[in-house]
């Protein structure tokens, strides 16, 4: 299945591979399977791969001399495969290669060698905190994310529908095939994007097929966990872990709450398997800002509670509330009403964030200062690289009525805003002359054109 990070790694293997590439992220969201396929594409037999998930204690002695001798290492790597490996033509992949301290450390000596070497590593964050070597500098890192909505077109053979949508995203002119864009969208939310689910559902045309793989990575995920190796406990990693399903459907603020993880829950308890998670890929956090000028920073509190947690795919977040896909697929033969209005909006929420996640989008939610003496919540605001502020204010069905985002624009000078629900493409323009930007749901991965991007 095609990739949107395939471009990136034929550019760099292509065009200046001087630094070695890391390509980071969750489990299970595809950077072996397009690590090795780019490789062979590009150096076809000259391509080499060291699996240090499945042959660990015969590639680690590769790496005991001095990490320093790139090119010792690679006449022993050479030894290993038994293959002639030369510098001109190969491409060299370390798949995992956090399982490896010494193995990650070598790739900052990789750097400026002439060596094509790219790596893959899970759970980065949380494997390389208790190194004793230092995290590699000198290092070209990239995120991969679940697929995107865009990439499940390609798999779905609708790249034309792709094309479109990133087309009318900027003339926001109406979309002829609007309905059938949002029912596709619909079935993504149910399948998800973590590839394993979205293979099984394309090759079987079964979302009964694609929840078994679902249920295997939520398996592994809390396995990961809860792994008495990970020095977090693994009891309140996996309590945070089933809660945030709960907590985002919660009618009110949707502001993460520790006493809903446990009764008498605490952050002192709780901070650290949250924090895990976070850096394990597992979730996304949108912290609150009051900000209405940038930089935007997060609300500052004694005990950083003010922020909202998301799963990292909405296939999981069906699966872990253990809804039946059907009354979601189904609403024309369904009432709407079947599935609550405070699903429809968490559900809304959590693919917006999703798909800025895969943008590597910085993101906020946004409450008015305490000064403005009114209440409200803007769901995400976005800052770009010309210090401007970008509020997106998102909507689970077709009303679009935005009490928050008017008066968030009444007091600040954004120079526009975005309106996601059901909704086809449209524009309209305030009195005081910034556009609306209206866009369907399914194209939130076309915003943030020059927004600030996270930091790794």
């Amino acid at each position: 299945m095609r990739r949107s990070i395939e471009s990136v790694i034929e550019q760099w293997a292509t065009e200046d591979a001087s630094r070695p590439l890391l390509i980071r992220g969750a489990r299970r969201v595809g950077k072996t399977y397009v690590a090795e396929e780019m490789g062979k594409r590009i150096a076809g037999d000259a391509f080499v791969k060291l699996d240090f998930q499945t042959d660990l204690n015969l590639i680690a002695p590769i790496f005991e001399g001095p990490t320093d001798n790139v090119d010792a290492i690679m006449g022993r790597i050479a030894d290993y495969k038994r293959v002639t490996i030369r510098k001109e033509n190969a491409f060299i992949l370390f798949d995992e290669v956090q399982l490896c301290e010494r193995a990650l450390n070598s790739l900052r000596f990789f750097s400026g060698s002439g060596w094509r070497i790219c790596a893959t590593g899970s759970q980065l964050g949380v494997a390389t905190r208790k190194r004793n070597l230092p995290f590699p500098s000198g290092v070209r890192q990239e995120t991969m994310h679940p697929m995107s909505f865009e990439e499940f077109l390609w798999a779905q053979n609708e790249g034309q529908m792709a094309d479109a949508i990133r087309a009318h995203s900027q003339s926001l002119e109406p979309y002829v095939s609007h309905q059938a864009a949002l029912d596709l969208f619909r079935r993504y939310q149910v399948v998800g994007g973590m590839p394993a689910a979205v293979n099984t559902y394309i090759s079987t045309r079964s979302i009964e097929n694609a929840r078994i793989e679902q249920r295997e990575i939520d398996e592994t995920y809390t396995a990961d966990m809860t792994d008495p190796e990970n020095g977090i406990s693994g009891i309140a990693a996996r309590k945070v872990w089933r809660s945030i399903p709960a907590q985002l459907l919660r009618a009110s603020t949707k502001k993460f709450k520790y006493s809903e993880v446990e009764r008498g829950g605490r952050r002192a308890k709780l901070i650290e398997p949250l924090d895990w998670l976070e850096s394990a890929g597992m979730i996304s956090i949108n912290n609150m800002t009051n900000c209405i000028d940038p930089p935007l920073v997060p609300h500052d509190d004694e005990d950083g509670s003010f922020f909202k947690v998301y799963l990292l795919d909405t296939g999981l977040m069906f699966y872990k509330l253990g809804i039946n896909p059907r009354l979601w697929l189904d609403l024309h033969s369904i009432p709407s009403a079947t599935l609550s209005s405070d699903f429809r909006g968490a559900l809304a929420e959590n693919s917006v964030m999703q798909a800025l996640q895969s943008n590597e989008i910085q993101t906020f939610y946004w409450t008015p200062p305490s000064s403005w003496k009114t209440t409200g919540e803007l769901d995400f605001l976005l800052q770009t690289d010309r210090m401007e502020i970008v509020p997106v204010e998102v909507k689970s069905a077709r009303n679009v009525r935005a009490k928050t985002l008017n008066s968030l624009l009444d007091k600040t000078r954004a120079p526009h805003a975005y309106i996601l629900s059901e909704n086809d493409f449209a524009s309209s323009t305030t009195d005081d002359g910034r556009e609306l930007r209206y866009l369907p749901l399914y194209a939130a991965g076309f915003i943030g054109e020059h927004c600030v991007k996270t930091r790794l």
